[in-house]
């Protein structure tokens, strides 16, 4: 099956914070588009839900962005050697600063 993404993903891991239901979690980016990115964690939010998230970037600056919560995915345990359990964001509109810092990756 082809890929029929707009923006490319990179490989990219960066540390992620982000609230969900009043609690803030940490997880680590899998990969980013200039459209939203993959969280790897444990604690996954619902999808469709609307959530904050901060990014770690290698610099120590920080990019915070908010975005809709698109799927999620729990991987039972015997597949975890090759799949991780995480959301996919989806950006909830421009942010300048993260724009940039994925252009500058690809």
């Amino acid at each position: 099956m082809a890929d029929k993404r707009v923006f490319p993903r990179l490989k990219k891991r960066l540390v992620v914070e982000f609230s969900s239901d009043g609690e803030t979690h940490t997880g680590f980016t899998h990969d980013l588009s200039h459209t939203g990115f993959f969280v790897v964690t444990t604690s996954l939010p619902k999808p469709g839900s609307r959530i904050p998230a901060t990014l770690h970037l290698p610099d120590g600056r920080r990019i915070t962005v908010t975005g809709q919560v698109i799927r999620s995915r729990r991987v039972p345990p015997q597949l975890r050697d090759s799949m991780a359990n995480g959301f996919s964001l989806q950006l909830a509109g421009y942010f300048e600063d993260y724009t940039r810092f994925v252009g500058s990756l690809g």
